[in-house]
């Protein structure tokens, strides 16, 4: 009868091994699923900016082919390789461009740059030739912050003096 009384209390220690065992089990899970989700979280992040930037480009693009729309001597009037930056009057509903920096919603930045259009004799966009003045290359670019890096993307298009 003695020993019964003696195996018990020698295992009165193993216990608190289990539950320091199931504890740190316990901790390496919770961690391993608050940094699967710290990642998930960040990478929906990542993905939401980038959509953003994609309708910017697009935004920036319409707002060009609506300057083009409304008069081809505000195209023509632009200087080439120049940051160019859209502002919207909301009291009659126009766009323009300056050269004045802004950032949309604090975070992003839309560039647009103009640069002249060559053709060859065939009358093809080239690299050098006769400058078009009735086409004009625009590049728009959108940028933004990202984890102590600036992303970018980029859109190029023509517009020509399609009402002339």
């Amino acid at each position: 009868m003695f020993n019964i009384f003696l195996k018990n209390k020698y295992n009165y220690g193993s216990a608190l091994v289990e539950v320091m065992v199931a504890c740190s089990i316990f901790s390496i899970l919770s961690f391993s699923l608050i940094s699967a989700t710290n990642k998930g979280i960040n990478l929906s992040n990542v993905a939401l900016r980038q959509v953003q930037a994609s309708f910017l480009l697009e935004e920036g693009a319409e707002s060009v082919k609506i300057i083009r729309d409304n008069n081809w001597s505000n195209i023509s009037g632009f200087s080439n390789n120049t940051n160019y930056y859209t502002s919207f009057n909301t009291s009659n509903n126009t766009v323009s461009l300056s050269t004045t920096p802004n950032t949309i919603d604090n975070f992003f930045t839309r560039t647009i740059v103009f640069s002249t259009v060559s053709r060859d004799s065939n009358d093809d966009i080239a690299t050098s030739g006769t400058v078009d003045s009735g086409t004009k290359k625009v590049t728009v670019t959108v940028s933004w912050p990202s984890g102590g890096v600036t992303l970018s993307k980029s859109l190029s298009f023509y517009v020509a003096n399609i009402f002339n």
